[in-house]
């Protein structure tokens, strides 16, 4: 274990996927509750969406890799900038090249990385990156021997709340009926567990409950009257509002996941061309996953990709709506 001094100034970087970004917020509380430190975390500008409402962060850095920070030189001088702010602790969570350099180039006595990151050798800690475990736990490891996690603390504003209240109200929410939220969306084509499948299951619990659909514009799926369509029309610290009102969240292996893992909202992920020993299933209780475990073909990757690679998507399409159903039932029944 790593001792880190009462009020030290932390800073800690992780530019990966947004769920992964999401799952930061467990270091962060792990460490706020420990001691009282300053913490900054350094991520993407959807990432920082996604840790704004995070309590246990005291304040937000931007690195635009698509744009002003584009360039490795660029990367550099604005890492170089970040020294001014005194950090006593750097911590990566990021194993890419870009990220080394950010380290490299930030002065501090303390730069904490995974032994298997690029250019590890800018790190004055090297923490084992142990694989079967989940990721928000090997974020974790970094500073912890002790890998427990712990409620993460939202600070929901007044403004977000009333705006899903009034949102649900125009949708005709129906307060006495429980809430089921479905995510279909995700970066890659075969963690999708398909558009007609969550219609299908849209359709199967409207009468039952309220049904909400969430997501980018293009996660909309076609459904008829009934469900709640909200893809598009919410920030992530809107979704996390939502999600803390739910009974259950349906989605794929993608950030919902994990959005609801901070929010200890139950979930059913269904898991297709990937598998939970990576380290990315839901972490809220009385969660659960949905997978074919028959298949010798999955996992196929790590995280996805565009088209199955034997053409069948069978890891999917051999999930039926029905099966999702008694799922979602059996939860709602054990309460």
């Amino acid at each position: 274990m790593i001792e880190i001094s009462p009020n030290s100034k932390i800073l800690i970087i992780n530019t990966a996927f947004l769920g992964d970004i999401a799952l930061t917020a467990f270091l962060t509380q792990r460490i706020k509750n420990t001691q009282e430190c300053n913490i900054s975390v350094l991520t993407t500008k959807a990432g920082a969406e996604v840790l704004s409402p995070i309590k246990s962060i005291d304040s937000l850095f931007i690195v635009d890799k698509k744009g002003s920070h584009k360039t490795i030189s660029n990367t550099i001088e604005f890492a170089k900038s970040l020294s001014s702010y005194n950090f006593d602790v750097v911590i990566s969570l990021h194993k890419s090249y870009r990220t080394s350099q950010i380290v490299k180039n930030i002065t501090s006595e303390v730069k904490i990385g995974f032994d298997n990151s690029s250019n590890s050798r800018v790190y004055t800690h090297k923490v084992k990156y142990k694989r079967h475990i989940h990721e928000a736990l090997r974020y974790i490891s970094t500073l912890y021997d002790d890998m427990n996690l712990v409620n993460v603390e939202l600070d929901m504003t007044l403004e977000d709340k009333l705006f899903v209240e009034n949102i649900l109200v125009q949708q005709k929410f129906d307060e006495s009926k429980k809430t089921i939220i479905l995510a279909p969306g995700s970066v890659w084509a075969t963690k999708k567990w398909g558009s007609t499948n969550y219609s299908q299951l849209a359709d199967l619990l409207k009468n039952n409950y309220n049904v909400v659909v969430i997501g980018s514009k293009q996660d909309k799926i076609e459904t008829s009257s009934g469900v709640i369509n909200l893809c598009g029309l919410t920030t992530i610290a809107q979704t996390y509002q939502l999600l803390s009102n739910a009974e259950i969240l349906v989605t794929n292996d993608s950030a919902p996941t994990h959005f609801a893992s901070l929010t200890n909202t139950p979930t059913i992920t269904i898991f297709g061309a990937t598998h939970p020993m990576f380290g990315f299933g839901p972490q809220a209780e009385k969660s659960i996953v949905i997978q074919n475990e028959k298949l010798k073909c999955r996992p196929c990757r790590i995280h996805g990709s565009d088209e199955c690679p034997i053409g069948t998507h069978e890891c999917m399409t051999s999930i039926k709506p029905e099966m999702v159903i008694a799922n979602i039932n059996e939860m709602i029944q054990k309460g």
